[in-house]
């Protein structure tokens, strides 16, 4: 049995009408029907934290033991952790952390940046290492990104409902 029609737009309704059509998705397209904002807000702030939680979690056990899998991650996420050294270099060089800096040259050619930090950071830069370790952080929760958006979609109702609970507490002027 399908809940009553509501006014929407045209692509909207087209998009919920196919996912009505899947019955293990009504559950969830109904709370989108109901209140889309709060689904909508819920997923992108559950999306966020199954990003950042991983990232940081990951980065510690990195830095903190002595497991660094690097062959393993290049090998299976190699552009994900190419992309990590590269962003994250530039970061921190314009963050001025972990001894980066403005004055720090541009490493070797981008397909050997990797390698280039790794032999860096085992020449005794130890601004290298940790760049490293949150490179590879960085790989494997982009290579999680699949189970993310699972997980965000599947606890995307209860986490709406408790905003909606909320909601009044966090309008409040004070």
């Amino acid at each position: 049995m399908r809940p009553p029609a509501r006014p929407q737009s045209t692509k909207a309704s087209s998009i919920i009408s196919r996912l009505d059509r899947l019955p293990y998705l009504r559950k969830y397209t109904s709370g989108l029907r109901d209140a889309p904002v709060s689904h909508v807000v819920s997923f992108m702030i559950l999306h966020e934290i199954t990003a950042i939680v991983p990232l940081l979690g990951l980065f510690a056990l990195f830095h903190y033991t002595t497991y660094l899998p690097i062959s393993y991650a290049t090998e299976h996420f190699g552009e994900y952790v190419q992309a990590g050294v590269e962003r994250f270099e530039r970061y921190f060089k314009r963050k001025g952390w972990f001894g980066f800096g403005q004055e720090d040259s541009g490493t070797s050619a981008q397909d050997a940046h990797v390698e280039d930090a790794v032999q860096r950071w085992k020449n005794g830069e130890q601004k290298y290492g940790i760049l490293v370790e949150v490179a590879l952080a960085y790989a494997i929760t982009k290579a999680l990104l699949p189970l993310r958006i699972i997980g965000s979609v599947w606890a995307t109702p209860w986490f709406a409902k408790i905003l909606i609970r909320f909601k009044p507490s966090l309008a409040r002027k004070t």
